[in-house]
């Protein structure tokens, strides 16, 4: 029998369940759903003088902003492999990362990083001053992922003035080379006489040992580490300076045990003959010691320790004074650090913090805070650095005079620089000869590449 009370009842039951479900369902969805994005970054960080500036300044950012930037500290020999657990397993830790360009290449090969023409394009780059050579080294496929110039090292020659000034010397030099004026050397040809010269005026023994007991020329030849203070840093550019390489990954050809790289090979297994006889444990710090104690007549040497050169609490009584810059003989590898960005909902904000760190002011303040390549025209011509006297040696060394040689773009770039300096090593200790050592590096490279 119909009962509308019972009807309506049960109506009424079923009206509130389906606005009880509603409501449950509602606060499920509220519940779950992904929160406001917070005006914050973390960066995967390290040390030194440049990063030291950064973070004093960016109070000032976050005021500007409203976002809050937390650096992670991180030792500068694990943040890749840091970052690429992030990438390979997200986290949200980080959102940017401290990077170089020799470690871009696998970064950025796991689709995980943001490409910075997505915000700018190149034009627009060239057109706010940045210099397009060293956006260029960096690109991989067209791509840009970070914007060079936290840090653009570049290596110079350091000379002792007193030894290439002497009348004495000069007159023994031109013995030696009739015809030839003793001056600082401007080539690898120039370089590998002048060395030979100091190495044996006095007692004709090569040894790596010149008068006074001082080392010709001070190499960063160690082979113990692949960063850019290793004999890598000597060899690739040279590779390319006679015409070569290591390894082409766009045309995906093998360039080392091409007659350039085995010449560049045997030139600096002969120049290292005139060197200091050591084997070096850290080639930047050893040759930092060798310039501020004055055993060396010349050296290979970054640009950061300028500063020190007549500074007589960083410079031996001997060394104070004596030294001056000149550029470097060679091409040299991209030393470029920069922040890329992780591909994250937060990447807009860290663009905001990248753009703030190629500002000119920020990029000034950090040339000033230690001496390298300025990544833009304003910051060389700004009149706190234009008249500096590193500057034009400086900027014909990284991109002016010499190219800047650019990476290896090749995912497997830390793989192949490992090989080829395994068998750069036993070139220079003469367990291979320099053609045995190319060729060798050739088979191991194709291996690697497959």
């Amino acid at each position: 029998m119909y009962n509308a009370r019972g009807a309506i009842t049960r109506t009424s039951a079923i009206i509130i369940a389906v606005i009880i479900i509603a409501a449950v369902g509602g606060g499920v969805w509220y519940a779950t759903r992904a929160p406001p994005v917070e005006k914050a970054i973390t960066i995967a960080w390290t040390e030194g003088p440049e990063f030291d500036f950064v973070e004093e300044h960016i109070p000032e950012f976050e005021a500007e902003t409203g976002i809050e930037v937390t650096l992670r500290l991180i030792p500068r020999a694990h943040i890749i492999e840091r970052i690429m657990l992030e990438l390979l397993s997200p986290t949200g830790a980080f959102h940017a990362v401290c990077m170089d360009a020799t470690e871009l290449p696998t970064v950025a090969a796991t689709g995980g990083l943001v490409d910075l023409y997505d915000y700018k394009s190149k034009a627009e780059f060239a057109a706010e001053g940045h210099y397009v050579n060293q956006l260029e080294t960096v690109e991989i496929e067209g791509k840009l992922y970070l914007i060079p110039g936290f840090w653009n090292g570049a290596l110079l020659t350091y000379y002792r003035t007193d030894y290439f000034e002497d009348p004495t010397w000069k007159a023994a030099y031109a013995d030696m080379y009739p015809g030839e004026e003793l001056e600082v050397p401007g080539t690898p040809e120039e370089l590998l006489k002048v060395a030979k010269f100091w190495d044996v005026v006095e007692d004709g023994t090569v040894d790596g040992i010149g008068p006074g007991g001082k080392y010709p020329i001070f190499l960063q030849a160690t082979t113990a580490e692949l960063g850019a203070a290793g004999a890598m840093s000597l060899f690739i550019p040279l590779a390319e300076y006679f015409g070569a390489g290591i390894y082409d990954y766009e045309a995906g050809e093998i360039l080392v045990n091409k007659p350039g790289s085995i010449e560049a090979m045997e030139y600096l297994a002969e120049l290292a003959q005139h060197c200091q006889p050591t084997v070096l444990a850290d080639g930047t710090f050893e040759a930092e010691i060798a310039v501020r104690e004055g055993t060396c007549i010349m050296a290979d040497q970054w640009s950061y320790m300028y500063p020190m050169l007549d500074d007589p609490a960083e410079m031996s009584p001997d060394a104070l004074g004596k030294y001056e810059v000149s550029m470097r003989v060679c091409p040299q590898m991209a030393d470029m650090l920069g922040i890329a960005i992780l591909d994250t909902p937060r990447k807009d904000m860290v663009w905001e913090f990248v753009e703030w760190i190629a500002s000119p002011e920020i990029s000034i303040g950090l040339t000033l805070a230690c001496p390298k390549a300025p990544e833009r025209v304003q910051v060389a011509e700004d009149p706190r650095i234009a008249g500096a006297e590193w500057l034009d040696p400086l900027l014909d060394s990284y991109g002016r005079v010499h190219p800047i040689i650019s990476p290896c773009k090749s995912p497997f770039i830390v793989e192949i620089y490992a090989a080829t300096s395994y068998r750069l090593a036993q070139a220079l200790t003469g367990e291979m000869t320099p053609e045995a050592a190319c060729a060798a590096a050739a088979d191991d490279i194709e291996t690697i590449v497959g």
